[in-house]
């Protein structure tokens, strides 16, 4: 143990002779440990953690290619699609969109999405109270359903 204490303690008189060597050393090591610890939690999130979703490896997500870039698709294609569709279990769609909520106070716009029924159940959203999409409510005359969640 007296060992180490005496090389701690050459360490220590050697770096104070040379601050300039010290203080690059150090920031060396402190970039070096922070690059790494970026690199690592970027591939760990993106490829070691499972995803949240129940059998992550069945879910695929679909895009129209125009001209190298990948835009929505429009509601037309997606019916199509899920009409014509045999390699996939089923399609779903959704688009993020805002919305006015108004009751005894001002109108307040909150954020959300449309989407398909069964969206939230095929990504295995658990209900506490109440129940996914049912499908017949995205026919014009009876999509006056709302879900609501507390997105934390």
């Amino acid at each position: 143990m007296s060992t180490i204490f005496r090389n701690l303690r050459y360490t220590l008189r050697q770096l104070r002779k040379s601050p300039v060597f010290s203080v690059t050393a150090i920031l060396t090591l402190a970039l070096g440990i922070g690059a790494t610890t970026a690199i690592y939690t970027v591939v760990y999130a993106t490829l070691i953690a499972a995803m949240p979703y129940p059998n992550p490896d069945q879910l695929v997500m679909v895009w129209s290619k125009i001209q190298s870039f990948r835009n929505v698709v429009s509601a037309g294609d997606f019916l199509d699609w899920q009409q014509q569709s045999r390699s996939f279990q089923a399609l779903k769609a959704f688009t993020g969109t805002s919305f006015n909520l108004a009751g005894k106070e001002a109108p307040e716009m909150v954020r959300g999405q449309m989407t398909t029924p069964g969206m939230y159940s095929m990504l295995g959203n658990k209900f506490a109270l109440g129940r996914d999409f049912l499908p017949g409510e995205d026919v014009d005359g009876k999509d006056h359903v709302v879900i609501l969640m507390n997105k934390t």
